[in-house]
């Protein structure tokens, strides 16, 4: 039932990350129009330097918790050669377990903010646009990044089967 979950939730992130990517494309088309308005026509568009920074903090939550459900991440193992397999699961989950909480946490205040952001209108300097959707996103994504490492957490209690081992 766990591995359905995942499969599943895989395919959803899968999904944002692809909406990340499409960010990251219009983002693109951003530069190259600023560039051309710049070159050309000696008139660079004044808003592209908020507008890339919008967009960079969608591409980040778009593509983080991919990333983390992927085990696209950067990881350390250095006590796997000390320790045998059920304190490797335990401390497995003990990471993962702590993971998910502060994260939850992360997603908590950042909704907190991005909430009380949309009450007082906080909004950029030069173009006006709402901050709050860039911040829910953030939000968003801390929150979905807290129930891949839950998940991981979970799979982490399970003892390892023979045939799982082989494959990995």
């Amino acid at each position: 039932m766990l591995v359905t979950i995942e499969k599943w939730f895989e395919r959803a992130l899968k999904l944002i990350a692809y909406a990340g990517g499409l960010v990251l494309a219009g983002l693109a088309v951003l530069i190259i129009y600023e560039i051309c308005a710049r070159y050309f026509f000696g008139r660079p568009f004044r808003g592209g330097y908020e507008m890339t920074q919008l967009a960079m903090s969608l591409i980040v939550a778009c593509g983080l918790p991919y990333t983390a459900i992927t085990r696209g991440h950067v990881s350390v193992d250095i006590l796997s050669k000390w320790l045998d397999r059920p304190s490797m699961r335990w401390l497995n989950f003990a990471v993962h377990a702590i993971g998910a909480v502060m994260l939850a946490i992360v997603f908590w205040q950042s909704f907190g903010y991005a909430l009380g952001s949309y009450g007082y209108g906080d909004v950029s300097n030069m173009m006006r646009i709402p901050k709050y959707p860039f911040q829910m996103a953030i939000a968003i994504a801390a929150g979905l990044f807290s129930l891949v490492l839950a998940l991981e957490a979970l799979k982490a209690l399970r003892p390892v089967q023979e045939s799982e081992q082989e494959t990995t």
